[in-house]
């Protein structure tokens, strides 16, 4: 179940994300932005729809190919009627659609969103599948990568990031650095993560691509939201 359980880290990982854009939105608010802010966290919002869609799918896919596969050893006494069955069934399951629209997984994660993001009309009660904003994950399929914005330990907006060279994952080096020198014997925070490892210094490396793409997020945002000298004259 370790891909469901990354898959569910995304999705929630979605969800902060747009908490941070809800902030920052928040924080502009006194300057006159010509709504620009607001069109940007509206897009924002239907591009995490779209991943959630294809997260989804995903994982769908992922337990009907496990099923597929049990039922192929299940049902084969040897290795050459396995691979024929599972071939059979396998590609039963590619051409299966899937229309994950109406399922309550969605459903909730949308209300999750659209209420992170502060839009009217939102169930209250809505929530994402997963845990906390500390996950992160690669997403393969379509080459983006999507990461929390937000350190596992300090739950505060990441300013510099290391990855973990290990397993991938991203923390702040403020926190991460203090902790594994004072304490011997920690792991990897992100739920899911199947790197047992004691986290080493030498396991760690600076980040300039996440450092690159946190930048230029707080920069857009503070631009598209703020006023210039001579506005304030």
């Amino acid at each position: 179940m370790e891909f469901n359980n990354l898959a569910d880290s995304a999705l929630s990982t979605l969800v902060e994300n747009q908490k941070f854009f809800k902030e920052m939105s928040d924080f502009v608010s006194d300057f006159s932005d010509g709504g620009k802010i607001k069109k940007l966290q509206e897009q924002s919002v239907g591009k995490s729809k779209e991943h959630a869609k294809n997260l989804l799918k995903m994982k769908i896919k992922h337990q009907s190919l496990k099923k597929a596969m049990k039922d192929a050893k299940d049902s084969s006494a040897t290795i050459e009627e396995f691979e024929e069955v599972w071939k059979e069934r396998s590609e039963a399951v590619e051409k299966k659609r899937i229309n994950v629209k109406n399922l309550d997984e969605f459903k909730n994660f949308v209300n999750a969103v659209e209420s992170a993001a502060g839009q009217a009309g939102v169930e209250a009660n809505g929530q994402a599948n997963g845990t906390g904003h500390d996950e992160d994950i690669i997403m393969e399929s379509s080459g983006s990568e999507v990461f929390s914005l937000y350190d596992p330990w300090s739950k505060a907006l990441i300013k510099k990031p290391m990855r973990n060279k290990m397993c991938g994952h991203i923390y702040d080096r403020d926190s991460v650095m203090p902790i594994i020198m004072d304490n011997f014997g920690i792991r990897c925070p992100v739920l899911g993560c199947a790197n047992r490892s004691y986290i080493q210094p030498d396991h760690l490396v600076e980040d300039s691509n996440v450092q690159q793409k946190i930048q230029q997020l707080m920069s857009n945002v503070i631009l598209d939201g703020s006023v210039s000298e001579e506005d304030e004259k």
